[in-house]
């Protein structure tokens, strides 16, 4: 029994320092053709509209026996501008751009008070037509994105937040029986 276990010993050093003049391999990890480089970009996300009121709120009652195209001539009573928000850096140019350039919106930098707009208005037999001149605006937040060596994407954060005029003029009309409120 004693030569079987001086003979596995004698096996497994000998596996051992048959191990050991093997070459060792080195496997460096480099960067190859599949590795993208980390440029930088920004992504523009969009949120829902909301309206605010440029004039006043004009509207007639059609008491002939047809429907009417009636026309407003309304004038500006205030004025209203895009705003940047920023949180890394940029300016309202800066917004505008990314803006424009990553969504299908054109944005108005600032409106301006005393202006005449226009607007007609289809209204039925007996009804009352009204319309108020407002401008649409949108929240736009501009991310700053990075990306990594092995192509994915990393968040570096928030270049700002664009409250963006997207709509102007934008009428608000309504026709009803009796008055209405325009909306939205």
């Amino acid at each position: 029994m004693r030569s079987d276990v001086t003979r596995s010993a004698l096996a497994g050093a000998l596996l051992v320092g048959a191990g050991l003049l093997w070459a060792p391999t080195a496997v460096a990890e480099t960067p190859g053709e599949q590795a993208c480089p980390p440029d930088v970009w920004y992504k523009v996300v969009a949120y829902a509209p909301t309206y605010e009121g440029v004039g006043s709120t004009a509207g007639k009652y059609n008491s002939g026996p047809t429907s009417a195209i009636l026309r407003y001539d309304l004038v500006t009573t205030s004025s209203k501008s895009t705003t940047w928000g920023a949180e890394l850096g940029g300016s309202l140019n800066f917004g505008v751009g990314q803006v424009e350039a990553k969504t299908s919106f054109d944005i108005t930098k600032e409106t301006s008070k005393g202006k005449t707009v226009a607007n007609t208005i289809n209204v039925p037999s007996k009804m009352y037509g009204y319309t108020t001149p407002k401008i649409e605006r949108r929240s736009f937040v501009v991310e700053k994105w990075q990306d990594t060596a092995n192509c994915g994407a990393r968040r570096l954060g928030t270049m700002g937040t664009l409250k963006g005029i997207t709509a102007y003029p934008f009428f608000s009309e309504c026709t009803a029986r009796s008055a209405c409120t325009p909306r939205p």
